[in-house]
């Protein structure tokens, strides 16, 4: 086997009342100016003035853009790394869910980068050094908060892509699932759809006999699935919520994958390939609409692997994908993409994509 090297150094801070302590957690960690990034619904929410007051008490200096859209834009990064430039903040805060933690990460790799901040997206340029990124936490979805991956879009051209850098691990974060209670029941269900790629996606990656990282990644989908139950019975389940955002980070912090040497993920190369072209579908609803139907195409190769999946998650012992399919269609997400310009025939195209060579 190939030499493995795995270390994830973000420091979580799992806490309540967030917005009141989030100013003494980032003097705490020696940090005394920062530049703020959120969301469009901190501000809507009121919570962002909470914020404020919270790093104003502390004495944290600090500047802040907002408007971060979902599949965030390399423009808004361009313009943003020019500010953040000029203002010299000792770390980039985000405020927010994955758009707005990505997009503070690639502006944290950029902040030391004479050239194109997309061009690490592109993959003809690594990262040598980024400022340090700390999050507050708002939707558990895309596990940006402890991964080492940043995925960036370029509407002009209809590019989406990501990058892996240990530059991109955050300093910390911190998770306060209260902050979570209004997410709508679509955005909490794209969120979990999320959540179980990346533990699918690893999990269906090579592995030998009885990996660790198998069973680590199958225990995580079955959380999603547990759950899922809860929280379509009441979506106000502050403990469910709170599992939520400890599954979202574990599924895509590497160790669903750990000791293994090569992943592959067919899953999100497709959708990114699909919300590149239409940058208002959702990730996660993408992704809910690939899953099963890469299960259903793989089904050959992937039999014995596939019962075992369906076996610990479902507990049924078949390699069929319509156990999977029917979990989606028994959530509040639609059932085809219709609404986003997607078409049937265009959709079954995308899905052709993921049979495995």
């Amino acid at each position: 086997m190939e030499d493995i090297y795995f270390r994830c150094p973000t420091g979580v801070y799992i806490v309540d009342d967030s917005l009141l302590k989030i100013g003494e957690i980032i003097k705490k960690e020696g940090f005394t100016k920062v530049y703020l990034l959120y969301g469009n619904h901190l501000k809507k929410n009121g919570e962002l003035e909470q914020i404020i007051q919270s790093l104003i008490a502390s004495g944290i200096e600090f500047e802040a853009q907002g408007g971060i859209k979902a599949n965030p834009d390399i423009e808004f990064v361009r313009a943003c790394t020019v500010e953040v430039k000029e203002y010299a903040p000792q770390a980039i805060l985000a405020c927010g869910g994955g758009s707005v933690i990505d997009t503070a990460k690639s502006v944290a790799n950029a902040y030391y980068y004479e050239g194109d901040p997309l061009d690490f997206n592109k993959k003809t340029a690594i990262p040598k050094k980024a400022l340090p990124v700390a999050c507050l936490l708002t939707i558990a979805a895309a596990g940006s908060e402890m991964s080492d991956s940043c995925v960036i879009s370029d509407y002009k051209t209809g590019f989406k892509g990501g990058f892996n850098s240990p530059t991109n691990r955050p300093k910390f974060t911190i998770m306060d699932a209260a902050l979570t209670l209004e997410v709508s029941p679509f955005q909490t269900f794209c969120g979990i759809a999320d959540i179980i790629s990346h533990s699918f996606e690893r999990y269906f990656s090579p592995s030998v006999a009885d990996q660790l990282s198998d069973y680590l990644a199958l225990a995580a989908i079955r959380e999603c699935i547990d759950l899922a139950a809860v929280l379509k019975q009441n979506l106000k389940d502050i403990e469910a919520r709170r599992q939520l955002m400890l599954v979202s980070s574990f599924s895509h912090n590497g160790w669903t994958s750990f000791g293994k040497s090569k992943t592959r993920f067919p899953c999100h190369m497709v959708e990114h390939e699909m919300s590149g072209k239409y940058p208002a579908l959702p990730h996660g609803l993408g992704l809910r609409f690939l899953m099963p139907e890469f299960l259903h195409l793989n089904e050959e190769t992937l039999g014995e692997k596939i019962k075992k999946f369906n076996h610990f998650v479902f507990d049924v012992n078949d390699s069929s994908f319509i156990h999977l399919e029917s979990f989606f269609d028994n959530t509040p997400l639609p059932k085809d993409l219709s609404e986003y310009g997607i078409s049937k025939e265009e959709l079954i195209n995308y899905q052709k994509k993921l049979l495995l060579k």
